[in-house]
């Protein structure tokens, strides 16, 4: 336990090098999944936690519905991670990019606690402290690709990340459509 916080640490200060830590940990695959599931729940309570604490949790959907959007979207993601990066010529596993992207969710799971406190404390804040959490999920996960397919460019990595991403957004985009799910607003347009 002693570890956790040093290997948070090079994580966040290089996230190539801490990804290598954090995949020499080789824990068996359930606790893999049972990290990706708690860091998710974390998040998705501290999604929920401020709006019930002010009365507003009706404007949200439900959080079991949010919960189960958030791994099936997480389990797309570690697909991706995995499928694509070996079409670029990495090695990485399915199993190993499972346990790097619960670490990135853990990591990001205390970045929004940070941003709770700060929007208690200084809601003047709120909105470079957000910007800053993003770019660490950002700094992250393509030190984290890099580490899990030995890649070397995160410029590239972070190139075909988003290209992957905004095709991955119109592909279940298409999909929910398909399936009858339209998001608020899209009838007005």
């Amino acid at each position: 336990m002693t570890a956790i916080p040093a290997l948070v640490r090079l994580a966040l200060t290089d996230p190539v090098q801490g990804g290598r830590a954090i995949l020499a940990l080789n824990p068996p695959l359930p606790v893999r999944w049972m990290l990706l599931a708690a860091a998710i729940l974390v998040s998705v309570i501290g999604v929920y936690l401020l709006p019930a604490l002010l009365g507003q949790a009706e404007d949200l959907p439900s959080p079991f519905l949010f919960t189960a959007a958030q791994i099936a979207l997480n389990v797309v993601v570690v697909a991706l991670i995995t499928h694509v990066g070996r079409l670029f010529g990495g090695r990485g596993q399915f199993h190993d990019a499972l346990w790097l992207v619960g670490w990135m969710q853990a990591i990001t799971a205390l970045l929004l606690a940070l941003q709770i406190v700060v929007l208690v404390a200084l809601p003047v804040l709120n909105m470079p402290v957000f910007i800053a959490s993003v770019a660490i999920s950002l700094w992250l996960l393509v030190g984290f690709i890099c580490a899990l397919h030995g890649f070397k460019s995160r410029i590239m990595v972070l190139t075909a990340g988003v290209m992957v991403f905004l095709m991955a957004s119109y592909v279940i985009s298409l999909v929910l459509l398909a399936l009858g799910y339209e998001p608020a607003g899209l009838s007005n347009v």
